[in-house]
């Protein structure tokens, strides 16, 4: 039986949140789903207010990421291969290192702080 997302919000210790007309969410704060060895995002997020963190999991896929986040969003040591499903605009720094990268597809289209890359399987930057 799956689990309905004010059950996998509290799982996943995610309060202050909004449930939207396409089953997405908006977070007024910060959420942090990591750790947890994941392969695919459970909740579609549409908007956070705050950091988003999905670091340390074994997501192979961003669908279902934020479209926008106030602060950081943070998806390091995961698999992935690219970026789709990335959020549209990040106002902190873009963290996508220690992935396997081979491209920047699917990249966020405004970055407000850093973009972070490093150590993956990049052959350009386009």
């Amino acid at each position: 039986m799956s689990k309905t997302i004010e059950e996998l919000c509290e799982k996943y210790d995610i309060e202050n949140y909004t449930i939207n007309s396409d089953s997405s969410i908006d977070v007024n704060g910060d959420v942090c789903i990591q750790n947890s060895e994941f392969t695919k995002l459970t909740l579609k997020f549409n908007k956070v207010t705050g950091d988003f963190s999905c670091y340390n999991n074994e997501l192979t896929s961003l669908e279902g990421s934020p479209k926008y986040v106030g602060g950081y969003f943070d998806c390091d040591g995961n698999l992935l291969d690219d970026l789709k499903g990335s959020p549209k605009q990040v106002d902190g720094d873009f963290k996508c290192y220690n992935n396997d990268l081979t491209s920047l597809e699917g990249s966020p289209i405004l970055v407000g702080g850093e973009f972070d890359c490093g150590n993956n399987k990049l052959v350009n930057l386009k």
